[in-house]
């Protein structure tokens, strides 16, 4: 697999390989105009390293970034915030109101995330998540603007993947970072004549009806291109599009015919996405032939299998 460092796409947008487990897995943003700079997402604290050489690369100065857009308080999103907000010391942190006081304290977001992965796994990909200053946070509302230089970022409610999530509209060139609100694709799920596309449904607020509803809005902006957080420029086109949608509903059907047992939803999915790795012709859409496979799958039936209950108590 080629490891991507730094991709510039030519629109002021740039792609830094964040290094997140080998690489061409969790993307980091920059967004360019008029001297000035945003970054959009930080992923881990290892990844000031491939940022800091990106910088010298593109000849931006620490004090030339302005905002780090944060798209929901995952740690594959924002494990990296408090040492990337340390080193961009101009810079103010764009969170939405849910996910700010995880910033300000991350203890709750790390313990979280350590029951979800484990301890060991939790010192190898993050070590110790550093807080960001409640005084260097902003926290909008849905449909602030902000400036970057002549460009104009617009913030998006966008729950689904997680109440606390937003996507950035990039008015100038009509882009949508998506984080994780628009599914994802490694690296190594792409191929130069079609694109693997997943949803994602993490523990624990993954909610089917506002992720579609999300999905649609971003869709109704007519991008031609998104920017998910895992990993690249991605066509918003009607293969990615189908693919998503025909995910939700057979998510919500495998919830529903397994109710909701955990085990059983894991042994669905593998079901589920060898018929995926067949429509979209993907042949790297199974945990088998994939590195990374495995770890989505898995995070995405704990999420599936905790929406079906609550939804159920709901009922």
């Amino acid at each position: 697999m080629k490891h991507v460092e730094v991709t510039d796409y030519k629109n002021g947008i740039y792609n830094v390989d964040s290094g997140y487990e080998g690489g061409g897995v969790a993307s980091i943003y920059i967004a360019r105009d008029s001297g000035r700079a945003a970054i959009i997402d930080t992923a881990h604290n290892a990844a000031i390293e491939p940022m800091r050489a990106a910088m010298r690369e593109l000849g931006i100065s620490g004090g030339d970034v302005d905002y780090i857009f944060i798209t929901h308080v995952h740690l594959d999103h924002v494990g990296g915030a408090g040492i990337f907000a340390n080193e961009f010391p101009n810079s103010r942190v764009v969170v939405h109101k849910r996910g700010a006081r995880h910033l300000i304290n991350p203890e709750k977001l790390v313990k979280g995330a350590t029951d979800v992965y484990g301890e060991e796994t939790m010192e190898r990909l993050y070590g110790t998540v550093l807080p960001v200053p409640e005084d260097r946070i902003d926290i909008p509302e849905d449909g602030d603007e902000f400036r970057v230089g002549g460009r104009t970022i617009i913030c998006m409610d966008t729950p689904g993947h997680a109440r606390h999530h937003m996507a950035y509209h990039d008015a100038d060139t009509n882009s949508v970072f998506t984080g994780d609100s628009f599914g994802m694709s490694y690296l190594e799920l792409r191929r130069p004549d079609n694109i693997g596309v997943m949803l994602t449904t993490s523990p624990v607020q993954f909610d089917p009806e506002a992720m579609r509803s999300s999905m649609k809005r971003i869709e109704a902006l007519g991008p031609e291109f998104l920017y998910p957080t895992h990993f690249g420029q991605m066509p918003c086109d009607d293969d990615v599009k189908s693919s998503l949608y025909r995910q939700i509903d057979r998510f919500v059907e495998l919830a529903e015919n397994t109710d909701g047992d955990l085990p059983k939803i894991r042994e669905g999915f593998k079901k589920l996405f060898a018929k995926e790795r067949d429509i979209q012709n993907c042949p790297c859409f199974t945990d088998e032939s994939c590195r990374l496979m495995g770890i989505p799958m898995e995070l995405n039936a704990q999420g599936l299998a905790i929406w079906y209950a609550k939804d159920r108590n709901r009922k």
